[in-house]
């Protein structure tokens, strides 16, 4: 079986196809590639045995070789890898932020009043007791 990404594969993965049989032929980076693999025993497209997974690429052997096998092995799997789904974007809500209130309008200014007594007849505090209720008056400025 020669290694061949599928279609659903990602080409961006980590995937390396070894083209030349024999690790001596390597170039520089498929060397480093190739030792940086790890041997595996463990089932892969129905099969159960050594496998040396490389480059994203799992090869097969009747039993290792240490530290890494010197020819590439005919027997290539390529791990199907899931499609991405990606979930759509929840819309984005733009609320109007409210406005801000309007300034709240001065205290209306009181007017000033003094407090005006019958009897004795003068103006509060000039006048400290009186015998009806003091009046309101509106204040003259003078």
């Amino acid at each position: 079986m020669v290694p061949v990404m599928p279609a659903f594969a990602d080409p961006h993965d980590h995937y390396h196809e070894f083209r030349e049989h024999d690790v001596h032929r390597f170039g520089h980076r498929d060397l480093e590639l190739w030792r940086a693999g790890i041997w595996r025993h463990e089932w892969h497209n129905g099969r159960l045995g050594w496998w040396w997974l490389a480059g994203g690429v799992w090869y097969f052997y009747e039993k290792p070789v240490y530290p890494y096998p010197l020819v590439v092995s005919p027997m290539a799997f390529v791990e199907p890898v899931a499609p991405v789904v990606v979930a759509p974007a929840a819309p984005v809500v733009v609320q109007p932020v409210p406005a801000a209130p309007p300034p709240a309008a001065p205290p209306a200014a009181q007017a000033q009043v003094w407090y005006y007594c019958d009897s004795p007849t003068g103006y509060y505090p000039y006048v400290a007791s009186c015998s009806t209720p003091y009046r309101p008056v509106p204040a003259r400025p003078q």
